[in-house]
């Protein structure tokens, strides 16, 4: 049976999983895979397991070639070096050419067969004069790709609105579904300022706390509504979400923050 190890090209990148053969693989150690296109040097982020438990569908296309050796790692730390080359005379090239685009990485097959300049824009765009000009700079195949805002932004780099690098950036390996109902779910202030992230589309951190704010709100009594409290009935006239408390209005005027576990909310007659 397969055995299959799951490794990562970049820390907050999608788990791939690549037959392991025979390898002892630890976590956190250096091995070249082969793709279909060319080699790339992951790091292990997932211990070998046999493929039922991992990927019961197919057998991946990926597979691990060897170790990483102390000679590998020093080739990888060359393909940086011209990385950072490509990626300046990208931007340079494109600026000159005058074609609408942000360059934001450049990467390096590890086997030096490809280079991938990826970059965002407003639509299509068409970049076949700065392929040549780059093919032509650095003497290689050079291969573009255009990604949308979000992918940009996590290529990119930044900080987000609490002061932290973004989320995408540290941890996140996928983009979920954002929408501006969340934001109100969560009393949010809605301004296109106020939710946007670096990417300047919704944040992701929106879809965090939902859930939770969604089965409180669930949970919490309405503005005005009569409910029973162990010193009788009274009428909301706040709601505490992150307390998960309310507050009352009894007829005497008394006023009292109560746990909702303490409030019995009247059931609508059914007719």
């Amino acid at each position: 049976m397969t055995r299959v190890v799951g490794v990562r090209w970049r820390d907050a990148d999608p788990v791939s999983y690549a037959s392991a053969g025979n390898f002892t693989l630890p976590l956190n150690s250096h091995v070249v895979v082969q793709l279909e296109k060319s080699q790339e040097l992951a790091r292990v982020c997932r211990e070998a397991t046999e493929l039922v438990a991992c990927q019961p569908d197919s057998e991946p296309s990926v597979r691990v070639v060897r170790k990483a050796t102390a000679g590998d790692l020093g080739r990888l730390q060359q393909n940086r070096e011209s990385e950072q080359n490509t990626f300046k005379i990208a931007r340079a090239k494109a600026r000159e050419l005058n074609i609408p685009m942000k360059i934001v990485d450049a990467h390096y097959a590890f086997d030096r067969s490809r280079m991938v300049v990826t970059f965002g824009a407003e639509g299509r765009v068409d970049f076949r004069p700065l392929i040549r000009a780059l093919s032509s700079a650095t003497g290689g195949r050079v291969e573009l790709r255009q990604v949308g805002d979000r992918d940009v932004a996590k290529l990119a780099g930044g900080m987000g609105r609490c002061g932290s690098d973004l989320c995408c950036i540290r941890w996140m390996d996928k983009f979920e579904s954002i929408s501006v109902r969340m934001a109100k779910e969560q009393s949010l202030p809605i301004s296109a300022e106020g939710l946007a992230g670096a990417c300047g589309r919704l944040r992701c951190c929106l879809r965090f706390e939902y859930e939770q704010y969604r089965q409180i709100n669930r949970a919490l009594p309405k503005v005005g509504e009569l409910v029973g409290t162990p010193s009788g009935s009274a009428t909301v006239i706040v709601g505490h979400r992150l307390k998960e408390t309310i507050s009352v209005r009894y007829r005497d005027d008394r006023i009292l923050e109560l746990p909702l576990a303490e409030v019995t909310r009247n059931q609508p007659s059914k007719n």
